[in-house]
This record gives C-alpha cells, sequence and structure tokens, in this order.
C-alpha cells in the first residue's frame, strides 16, 4: 500500500486528557512517521460532557489548522470500557453463516436490540474440529454518537471506527513487542481514566478487559489526602510521584496514598489472569508490556514485577519507525503514542485485528447514496447517449432520404413504372437473364481451367528427380515419358520355362526398343499365346496357380477409342490434338482441325456428336533405359523409392534382359565409359508412380500392358519423352520383328 493513501484520512486519537494526531507512511525499508502533535485538553474529569466536547473541538480544529490537513475521511478509536468484546469458538458451518451465529451471541450477551448496536466480527484461526475462532465486538450506537458529534463538529467524515486497546495490540504486533509464538505477553495500557488488558498466547488474540482505575484516580487520592486542587495534585504526581518501594519511612505519605490506589490495580490485574487461565485456550500469563501515560510513574517497573512476580518492562512503539523532523514531538511522550499509530496503521497496511463499529444506519445511508450516486451515474451516461445518438440519427436519416431521391430519379429514367411499383416486371428483365446465362457460361468455362491448372503435375521436378538419382549410377535413358498407371493382379500356374513359353522375355526385349504397335503384329502376339497356353494344359492341367500382382502401365495418359464409344451418352465435345490408334479395320481420316492425328472412321467430328466426358490425367511417368549390370538397376530402384517425388517405384522384371554392349555401340554417340567398357548391359523399363495414394488392385479389362498402351503410338513419338530416333533401330530388332519371331515360334 502506499503512503499516499495515507493523505485521503486523518487520524485523531480522541482521549480522556488529550488528543493525538499523526501521519503514517510505508517506504521500502518500514513505516515513517512524517507528522505527529499531541495536545493536552486541561480539562476536569468533572467537567460536563458538552463542556468536554467543546474543548475537543476547540483542540482539534486548533491542530489542523496548524497541520494544515484537508482529508475529510477520519479514523479514530473508541474507549476499550464502552465496547463489549469476547472470543468465541464457532461450529464447523459454512463460512457466510458466521456472521448470523455472530448477531445471535452478541444478541444473547447485550441487553440491546441489533438496530442500537454497531457490532463487526474477525475470525482469527480455524479450530480442529474444523470450526472458527472468531472475535466478537459490539458498542452502543449512543457512545459512538458522542464521538460522531465531535468529528461532525470539524467537518469531518467517517472512515474508520476502530477500538483503542486493539489499536495498540495491532502496532505492538507490529513492532514484535509480543515476542515469539509460544509466549503468553499481557499487554497494560495505564490511561487516564481507565487501564485497558489485553493478552495474546501463541501468537493469537485471547483476551481484552478494561478496569476503571488510571491516573485520574491517583491524582483524585492526592488532591483529597493533601487538600489540593485536581491541578496542584496532577502536577505534584508528574513532578514527585512515584510507586512505593516497600519502605514506609521512604515512601512517606505521598507514597503510601499512590500505593493505596495501586494495589487496587494489581488485584483488578491479577484477577484479569485468574480469569484468562481459566478459560479455554488460557493459560499463565509469563510477561507483561505496559504502555500509555501510567508508565511515566517513577519506580511502577519494579513495583509491578513484586507484585506480579513476574518480567515487566515498558513498551517501545519507536523501534524501527522512521521519523521525520516534522513528528520529533513523540520522543517527548513514546509510550502514550502507541494508540494512535495503530490507528494510523489501518491506512496503510493489513492489521492483525481489523474491526470497524460503524453505526447500522451510517452503513445504510453510505449504501443508499452509493446507490443514488449509481443511479445518477447511470442516468447521465444514457442521457449522454442518447444527446449522441438522436443528432447522429437524424443525419442518417436524411442521408438515407437523399439516396432514396436520388435512386427514384435513376429508376424513373431506366423504367418509370418501377417507381411507382417496384414489383413490376422491368422491361430488361429477359436480357439480363440471357446476359447472367453467358456470364455463368464463361464462369464455367475458366472454372475448368482453372481446375485443370490446380492439377497439373510438376514434370521437371519429377524428370530431374530421375536424372539427379542416376548421377552416380551407369545408367543411360532411351525413353521417358507420361502414362497412367494401375495394378493388374492376375492368376498364373507356376511352371518351368513359363516364361519363355508364354513370350514373356519377348516382351520384355521390346520393351527395350521402344513402342511399336500394328495389328498385324498383336494378332500373331494372341496367337502365339494360345498356342503356347494349349501346350501348357497338356503339361499339367493340375499345377499350382499363383497370384501375381504388377503395375501396369497404358501407354499414353489417356483413354482408349474403344472407351470412347461406351461414353457416347457423354455431353462434352472433343478439344486438342489427339493421335489415336487405329481401331480395328476401318479407314483412318485427317481431323479437319489440322491437328495431324488420325481418327477413327467409326468416330464422328460433327459438332453436335455425343463424345467423351473427361480425358484422364496422367499419374506416372514410363522409363526405358539401360544400365551396366543387374546391380546397377537394382540400385537405381531403391534410391527411386527412397525420393519423395515418387509415391511408388516398378521394375518389371521381364524387362531386364542382357544386350550385347558391342552391338548397343555402334550406332549411339557419347555411351558413358561404363557401358563402353562392358562386354554386355542390360535393359529395364520402370514406372513410377507420381500422385495420389498408393494404388489398389482394380478390374483390368482389355486396357494395358506393361511397357506399352492400348491406344500405341505412331513410330517415332513418344507423349511426354523422347524418342531414341535412327540410333536405336541399328541396334537391334524393333517390336514387330520380334512379333513375327514369336508368331513363328
Amino acid at each position: 500500500m502506499k503512503g499516499s493513501r495515507l493523505k485521503k484520512r486523518l487520524v485523531l486519537d480522541i482521549g480522556s486528557s488529550a488528543v493525538r494526531l499523526c501521519e503514517l507512511t510505508r517506504t521500502k525499508t518500514g513505516f515513517q512517521l512524517t507528522r505527529y502533535m499531541q495536545r493536552d485538553l486541561g480539562v476536569l474529569p468533572s467537567a460536563p460532557e458538552p463542556e468536554r466536547q467543546e474543548r475537543i473541538v476547540e483542540v482539534i480544529n486548533e491542530m489542523l489548522k496548524e497541520a494544515k490537513i484537508r482529508a475529510r475521511r477520519t479514523v479514530f478509536g473508541v474507549p476499550g470500557q464502552s465496547v463489549f468484546t469476547r472470543t468465541r469458538a464457532l461450529p464447523p458451518v459454512p463460512e457466510h453463516k458466521v456472521s448470523q451465529i455472530v448477531r445471535y451471541e452478541i444478541q444473547q450477551q447485550i441487553p440491546f436490540s441489533l438496530d442500537q448496536i454497531a457490532l463487526d466480527y474477525q475470525i482469527l484461526s480455524r479450530t480442529e474440529a474444523g470450526g472458527y475462532e472468531v472475535l466478537m465486538a459490539a458498542i452502543k450506537v449512543d457512545v459512538v454518537d458522542k464521538r460522531l458529534d465531535i468529528i461532525k463538529k470539524v467537518k469531518r467524515a467517517i472512515g474508520v471506527i476502530d477500538v483503542s486497546p486493539i489499536a495498540e495490540y495491532n502496532w505492538l504486533k507490529t513492532t514484535g513487542e509480543f515476542g515469539v509464538k509460544g509466549e503468553c505477553v499481557a499487554m497494560i495500557d495505564l490511561g487516564a481514566s481507565t487501564s485497558d488488558i489485553v493478552i495474546e498466547r501463541e501468537g493469537q488474540f485471547r483476551f481484552t478487559r478494561s478496569l476503571n482505575l488510571g491516573g485520574n484516580d491517583v491524582t483524585s487520592a492526592i488532591s483529597n489526602t493533601f487538600g489540593i486542587s485536581f491541578e496542584e495534585a496532577e502536577r505534584l504526581k508528574c513532578q514527585r510521584g512515584f510507586a512505593p518501594t516497600g519502605d514506609p519511612q521512604r515512601d512517606g505519605k505521598g507514597g503510601e496514598v499512590i500505593g493505596q490506589v495501586l494495589n487496587r490495580l494489581v488485584t483488578e490485574i491479577n484477577r484479569s489472569f485468574a480469569y484468562f487461565r481459566s478459560q479455554p485456550g488460557g493459560g499463565p500469563v509469563s510477561r507483561v508490556v505496559i504502555t500509555g501515560g501510567g508508565a511515566c510513574l517513577r519506580n511502577i517497573i519494579p513495583y509491578l514485577q513484586r507484585q506480579l512476580n513476574m518480567e515487566v518492562r515498558i513498551a517501545q512503539p519507536l523501534t524501527g519507525l522512521a521519523i521525520t523532523p516534522a513528528a520529533q514531538s513523540v520522543n517527548e511522550h513514546p509510550e502514550q503514542s502507541a494508540v494512535v499509530l495503530g490507528l494510523a496503521l489501518r491506512n496503510c497496511a493489513q492489521v492483525p485485528i481489523s474491526v470497524n463499529l460503524i453505526p447500522p444506519r451510517i452503513i445504510e445511508g453510505a449504501r443508499r447514496k452509493q446507490q443514488y450516486l449509481y443511479w445518477a451515474a447511470s442516468l447521465a451516461v444514457v442521457l449522454a447517449i442518447f444527446a449522441t445518438i438522436i443528432p447522429d440519427m437524424r443525419n442518417k436519416i436524411q442521408e438515407v432520404e437523399k439516396h432514396t431521391d436520388m435512386a427514384r430519379d435513376v429508376i424513373g429514367k431506366y423504367d418509370p413504372k418501377l417507381v411507382d411499383d417496384p414489383s413490376a416486371r422491368c422491361q430488361f428483365d429477359d436480357k439480363l437473364s440471357v446476359a447472367q446465362s453467358y456470364i455463368r457460361v464463361i464462369k464455367n468455362g475458366i472454372d475448368s481451367i482453372d481446375n485443370f491448372y490446380d492439377r497439373r503435375k510438376r514434370w521437371l521436378v519429377y524428370l530431374n528427380a530421375l536424372n539427379d538419382t542416376r548421377q552416380k549410377q551407369p545408367i543411360w535413358f532411351t525413353q521417358v515419358f507420361t502414362t497412367t498407371l494401375f495394378i493388374d493382379e492376375t492368376t498364373t500356374t507356376a511352371r518351368a520355362g513359363m516364361g519363355e513359353r508364354t513370350g514373356m522375355g519377348a516382351t520384355a526385349t521390346r520393351s527395350q526398343g521402344g513402342l511399336t504397335s500394328g495389328m498385324a503384329a498383336r494378332d500373331r502376339r494372341r496367337q502365339a499365346a494360345a498356342r503356347a497356353a494349349a501346350r501348357d494344359d497338356e503339361e499339367g492341367a493340375n499345377a499350382d496357380e499363383v497370384l501375381v500382382r504388377r503395375l501396369m502401365s497404358s501407354g499414353f495418359a489417356g483413354i482408349t477409342w474403344e472407351q470412347a464409344r461406351d461414353q457416347e451418352t457423354s455431353s462434352r465435345r472433343v478439344t486438342g490434338s489427339v493421335q489415336p490408334r487405329r481401331s480395328g479395320g476401318g479407314q483412318s481420316r485427317r481431323r479437319d482441325d489440322d491437328s495431324g492425328g488420325p481418327v477413327p472412321a467409326n468416330v464422328s467430328l460433327d459438332p453436335n456428336a455425343p463424345i467423351v466426358d473427361r480425358m484422364s490425367l496422367p499419374n506416372g511417368i514410363e522409363i526405358h533405359g539401360y544400365a551396366a549390370d543387374q546391380g546397377v538397376v537394382l540400385d537405381y530402384l531403391a534410391d527411386l523409392k527412397e525420393r519423395d517425388e515418387f509415391v511408388e517405384v516398378y521394375l518389371d522384371e521381364r524387362s531386364v534382359n542382357q544386350v550385347s554392349a558391342a552391338m548397343l555401340g555402334r550406332g549411339i554417340a557419347g555411351l558413358p565409359a561404363a557401358v563402353a567398357g562392358s562386354q554386355t548391359v542390360v535393359s529395364f523399363v520402370m514406372l513410377a508412380q507420381i500422385s495420389g495414394a498408393p494404388l489398389q488392385a482394380t478390374e483390368v479389362g482389355s486396357a494395358g500392358r506393361v511397357g506399352s498402351g492400348t491406344m500405341g503410338t505412331p513410330s517415332g513419338f513418344v507423349p511426354g519423352g523422347f524418342a531414341p530416333g535412327a540410333g536405336l533401330r541399328g541396334l537391334g530388332r524393333s517390336s514387330s520383328e520380334e512379333d513375327e519371331d514369336e508368331g513363328s515360334r
């Protein structure tokens, strides 16, 4: 808590013989006393109450004028003898019900209604059974009103109403006068009219009691014995008075008179200690600390030690307190400053015992005033909002009316009948519908182009991946082109030499030489396969069957014309340039779009003819090439499988065949040294999937074979790749020649 908060509250200790004022701030190193003032009232204890109040108001006004304090809210204390204080152990109940139990307990102890008393409580600790140890405090409202009249006359307001002995306990607790936690220490404030006792045991507030004996009783005894005025007796007590020493000759008549009053005080103190010792949570007092004006009496410490038979010492309330020059007067009577310092502590720190005995009517009035302020502030905010919104809404309405008039003028020029009847049909609605339909057609075309653009393949990335992987391997590519891949699962019979009889080796050899197609060659292959199947049936009809799974290539990234015929119900038109293979024995004719590709005779190019709906996109790459040996091919295959660009890589083992290096090198320039120095090389055909999830087994039908497609390609043309040219034709046999050999076999 910052020290600036203290400036908002005035701190007053209104005693029976003096008034004290102070300002306390909190610094990084502790507390600092910035202002302290003390003024004696000079009023006899027997003076009427109105006269006493007038004198108190006069003294306070003089102090405020001198100190130049403008704070309105005030912190002050009420005498301990006017306050009912008890500590009680409450049963385990929800904490919100503690206040109800406290009100009930106080009402049982005080013979007044609750609206005639001001009360407060504080939970000191929790008991082992889960209950609460509670300090309860209550005071009659009439007693508080006497102090409130003084506060009103000095034109100040209520901040906190504390109890004087509790405020003194809070300050001495902060300065460490009560010692360690295990001690049982009693604080005795020897005031002018009363003596207040506060006992702490095991570090917790336990007991408080006020005795109707004080310094004024000693002064009255001296005045009555020696027949002098009260003022003279007070001066004689302060200058020459002392507590009895136990020696009658040394004490004299004055010591005897003072001793009679002090003996009564000691008796009441012992009775209080005995009562506390008999209470639950009580115990024997081990040490006493005294404060107040009575602590200045000579020989009081030895007297009390002898009478109470325990350690007694004067409290040091200024221990660890920084004092500014404006507060040096506190050093004249430091034992009398504990109460006002405890009241000031409520402004700048959390105190051990925090009670506030403000009368209920004042609390209710403050609550109502707060409500009035809340409603007044709410009303002011609402009025301010309306004052801002109404002109703004008026301006907006005028702006809307202005735009409405402008819209009417424009609509009237466009179609006058719409001004009076906006729901009527406009003369331009039909033209608008036609224009919107035209826009939708254009938009659909743009969306198709965007869709195709989004699905494009990053061919350069894939080609770079193929090329980078073979940098350290003696491998040469003859053909690389895009294709459509699928999975073929077929059941075949496991026999020795089946590859040679069914023409698998011939198929692999054809893959080495490139892609050639023709109806005659395919018919010869089919006849050879039929003859081989007949021989297989004769050799062993009950041989074992195995499931063969192969990654297949269509040979071209598109669909066949046979598939196009099955989709003649589609509504899209043929666009672009395609070079299809002839289907059946019909004659081909040229396309009228100058693409140069042959078109089957049974496919119409009439603009109104229905054709295929969509061309399928390529999902793989077919690779043809040579390597130094079979190990190089397998290493290259393994390296490709590790790259992130390819989903799946497949090597057709039938395509791996030895070829004479000498024959291969006759028509090829720049042959790698690793290949040129070998007697033989091997050919291979690989398939690499570039997009989508790994392929699953599907219905193959009539489409596809390893290394070529059903559509085929013209001689010297490879879609998405390049043709080896004339150099390859001189290296080995063409596919058509192999087909003829296969047919002859």
